[in-house]
C-alpha cells in the first residue's frame, strides 16, 4: 500500500461534523453502513447521508485511515 492510500479522506466539514455525531451516539457500530444512512437522515445530517451513499469506498477506507475536513 502506498502511503498516499494511507492519508486521512478528505471529506467536506459538514460531511465530518455528521460523522463526529454519528459516532458520539452509535459508538462503535460504525460498520453498518444502512444504519449510519438512516441516523443520519433522522438527525439532519443529509449531506452525510448522501456522501456515504455515494462513496462508500471512500468511507471504508475512513474507517481505517481517518477523515480529514477539506479546506
Amino acid at each position: 500500500m502506498s502511503e498516499r492510500d494511507r492519508e486521512p479522506v478528505q471529506v467536506p466539514a459538514d460531511v465530518l461534523e455528521g460523522l463526529e455525531a454519528v459516532r458520539r451516539h452509535l459508538g462503535h457500530n460504525v460498520l453498518d453502513v444502512a444504519t449510519i444512512r438512516y441516523f443520519a437522515n433522522e438527525r439532519g445530517r443529509r449531506a452525510l447521508a448522501i456522501w456515504i451513499h455515494r462513496c462508500p469506498e471512500e468511507y471504508g477506507r475512513g474507517l481505517l485511515d481517518g477523515f480529514q475536513a477539506t479546506s
